[in-house]
């Protein structure tokens, strides 16, 4: 199979992949709350991260690494973060929040997210299958940015129609079901 061919492959199937994926709804809400430049930079970078781990080390990877604490960890992060986004009161929201401080965020949840997610094993497959990691990277990265620039846009267009407080309790109720989602899907 051809270099370009294989981007390709690896670009669709790593876009579908994560479209409407837990990272995915998770770009949406932060993106409605938070300016959408280090939100798309966080997560794209944090996803970056785990598809290069993914792409360089491949199923290595789970020979070493338990992902059972890594998904309990992640899952009461995730819920973490929706209590505090449910408890805390920001009254001017975006304003008073740091990019820095979003981008970092942004960055730990989605490496988290994907860590051991299907995305990185796709990727992982890809590359013992086509033994061509770099064209699988960068089919994989654009797939990514794809799909993450749809998630900021569309979190963006919802901020303008939806109240604050309801995106606040929308994201505390999101954060709080995904981070449940992680700890049962790491103990079943």
């Amino acid at each position: 199979m051809s270099w370009l061919a294989i981007l390709g492959v690896a670009l669709v199937l790593i876009a579908l992949a994560e479209f409407g994926d837990k990272t995915q709804l998770m770009t949406i809400s932060l993106a409605s709350k938070y300016k959408h430049t280090p939100v798309f930079w966080g997560v794209f970078l944090g996803m970056a991260f785990v598809t290069v781990i993914g792409v360089a080390i491949g199923a290595v990877l789970y020979s070493y690494i338990p992902i059972t604490p890594v998904k309990l960890f992640a899952g009461a992060l995730f819920i973490f973060f929706g209590l505090y986004t449910f408890l805390s009161d920001e009254e001017d929201g975006e304003a008073t929040i740091k990019d820095s401080h979003v981008f970092r965020n942004s960055f730990g949840l989605s490496a988290l997210a994907e860590l051991g997610d299907k995305t990185q094993l796709a990727v992982i497959g890809l590359t013992a299958r086509y033994a061509a990691p770099i064209p699988v990277l960068i089919g994989a990265l654009l797939g990514l940015a794809l799909i993450v620039g749809l998630g900021v846009i569309f979190g963006k267009q919802i901020s303008l129609w939806v109240e604050r407080d309801k995106i606040e309790l929308a994201s505390a109720i999101l954060f709080t079901l995904l981070g449940v989602l992680f700890m049962i899907e790491a103990v079943v």
